[in-house]
């Protein structure tokens, strides 16, 4: 049995100083407070999305290990709204180290594009006794492998750049990546990409060759060739 002392100890210690996150579920049993929050979810159609989890979290950011507990879960309804009632413990305030509240729907981020909405002034968020707060647009995403079997002769390096019709989330309406690894054919780079718009792909090298294909809504493919053309 000491040994088995010692082995938990000892996995504890290695827990505690590799920052391993701790997820506690909440409970009002010491609440010192409570408050409401509500929302909604809508598709690209600004439809209401029904049955779509969402989670509410406290986090604590500290030097060794941090805190980021569960306080309350949900799940929208027909009309894609969810509701939260929250209890608030001790410990949740503005001292210390870096502390918020946040929320985001749980889904499968290969499938979605996922953000979280933040609540960063914790003292100022319980002055207020209901929160509504904006809508959730929920964009559903797909993978896509960008590639080129060619390229100018002499090139250095690629950006590869998709524009979206429609702005989704901290992405705005583009999204784009850099490479300089150009030893190895074919030249590829995956990119998620929402589902439902129209899209424009653009491949250039060392800012002035470019490869230009645009890809219609709901007519997205699996693959996208930008292999360079000479003109």
């Amino acid at each position: 049995m000491k040994y088995s002392y010692k082995l938990i100890l000892a996995l504890c210690i290695i827990g505690l100083f590799s920052g391993c996150t701790i997820e506690e579920d909440d409970t009002p049993a010491d609440a010192i407070d409570q408050l409401t929050i509500t929302g909604r979810i809508i598709d690209h159609n600004n439809q209401p999305v029904k049955n779509i989890p969402v989670v509410f979290y406290f986090y604590r950011g500290a030097y060794i290990v941090s805190c980021n507990r569960k306080k309350a879960t949900s799940k929208t309804d027909e009309n894609g709204i969810y509701k939260f009632t929250i209890f608030r413990k001790t410990d949740e305030n503005n001292d210390g180290l870096e502390q918020y509240y946040y929320l985001y729907p749980d889904l499968d981020d290969k499938k979605y594009f996922t953000r979280a909405t933040y609540f960063r002034d914790i003292d100022a968020f319980w002055t207020d006794r209901y929160h509504v707060v904006s809508d959730y647009i929920l964009w559903e995403a797909q993978y896509v492998k960008v590639f080129a079997n060619t390229k100018p002769e002499g090139a250095e390096y690629y950006d590869i750049e998709c524009e979206f019709e429609k702005p989704v989330y901290n992405y705005g309406k583009y999204y784009s990546s850099r490479n300089y690894n150009i030893n190895i054919t074919p030249y590829t780079t995956n990119f998620q990409v929402p589902l439902h718009q129209d899209l424009k792909f653009t491949m250039t090298w060392d800012g002035k060759y470019k490869r230009t294909v645009f890809v219609k809504k709901d007519n997205l493919p699996k693959q996208i060739d930008l292999s360079y053309i000479p003109e």
